[in-house]
């Protein structure tokens, strides 16, 4: 490739998809770790608290706890 741009494309690209994957696996274990907090003590983690703890919505809590998620 002799256009710098289509370098510069090239590993914007590649980072991209690098974000993706690591993006991928941090979903993953949130979403581990809420199941496991959840069946461990749902009196006390409900759909709002683990909310609140993870900086999310209640809604995203309920796809996960579901198993609604894209990492599911």
């Amino acid at each position: 490739m002799s256009d710098p741009r289509a370098v510069q494309a090239r590993e914007a690209h590649r980072l991209a998809g690098d974000a993706e994957r690591l993006a991928a696996q941090h979903r993953a274990q949130r979403d581990r770790l809420v199941r496991q907090l959840r069946a461990e003590d749902p009196a006390r983690w409900s759909y709002t608290a683990l909310a609140g703890a993870v900086g999310c919505s209640p809604e995203l809590i309920a796809a996960i706890v579901k198993g609604r998620t894209r990492t599911s």
